[in-house]
């Protein structure tokens, strides 16, 4: 039994030092390491080389605030040639003081991602094997309508966003480790309603600044045009929305994403919507997205 124990000790020793031991020289050659240079330098800060959740398009927002208080929890799958992401995902909206002002949260707590050794040397993540779990990003949302609809007056909303460095899996280049925030202005117009099949047509756009941090000595920070527009239309209990948008960073990295979403969404009894988002990425966004999620009006 001694020996016996002995041996066992021996062993976590020599698996423990192994550990401690493990270095990056894979790495090291696979990028032309200088052994000065930090190596998170070498990671690049873009839509293009990242997780899907690292920096995606913002919401696009029609005018107005959702109106009430609600909470949504669905599951998210990206798929790309070379990264298969499924995350939870979280939202929470309620208004302050009036229907016109209103605070949202946004959180992925967790993702599940696995990706081939091609796009790992793509991205230059330090994850040998590349895959596992890692969490996201916390988003904190103000909305500020400035305009209510009338007859030849739009609906007007104002938001201000800020984005956590709350994600995890940095040298995986899953997320960026580094805060960010936006602004946006949209308007909508209620172009038909009724009471037949068709209850409501809506147009909208939106135009932004966006901005995040990176990595880079002489840009400290990535300043972004952000853009979106869309068009929902009700038929009886079912809403469908389709939205184009996307924004437009300077660095010429692969940081000008564009995403087409079609949002299908079954207004259910007992304050509980049934939502289907489909997205595609058009250009810098190497991703096709399906999120399923159920939205409890509270």
């Amino acid at each position: 039994m001694y020996r016996l124990l002995l041996s066992l000790s021996m062993a976590l020793v020599i698996w423990g030092f192994r550990l401690s031991a493990q270095d990056y020289s894979w790495w090291n050659n696979k990028h032309n390491w200088d052994g000065i240079t930090p190596w998170s330098s070498y990671l690049v800060y873009s839509p293009s080389y990242l997780g899907p959740n690292a920096l995606p398009v913002p919401k696009i927002q029609n005018g107005r605030p959702p109106g009430h208080s609600s909470l949504e929890i669905g599951m998210d799958g990206h798929y790309s040639k070379g990264d298969k992401t499924a995350n939870l995902f979280t939202g929470l909206f309620f208004p302050l003081f009036s229907k016109r002002v209103g605070l949202g949260l946004t959180y992925v707590p967790v993702e599940m991602y696995r990706t081939d050794t091609i796009t790992r040397d793509l991205r230059r993540s330090r994850e040998y094997d590349p895959g596992g779990f890692s969490m996201g990003d916390l988003y904190l949302s103000t909305y500020i309508q400035l305009v209510e609809e009338q007859e030849r007056i739009p609906d007007v909303l104002f938001t201000v966003n800020l984005k956590t460095a709350s994600g995890t899996k940095f040298d995986g280049a899953r997320h960026t480790n580094a805060p960010g925030y936006f602004f946006d202005l949209s308007a909508g117009k209620t172009l038909f309603t009724g009471d037949g099949a068709i209850r409501e047509m809506r147009g909208y756009a939106m135009v932004g600044f966006y901005v995040y941090q990176t990595n880079l000595a002489d840009h400290l920070q990535n300043d972004a045009f952000l853009y979106g527009a869309g068009f929902d239309l009700n038929i009886g209990r079912f809403r469908v929305d389709q939205q184009w948008g996307g924004y437009i960073g300077y660095l010429e990295i692969g940081d000008k994403p564009m995403v087409y979403r079609l949002n299908l969404t079954f207004c259910g009894l007992r304050g509980m919507d049934l939502k289907v988002r489909l997205q595609q990425g058009i250009f810098d966004f190497p991703y096709t997205s399906l999120r399923i999620s159920t939205l409890i009006r509270l």
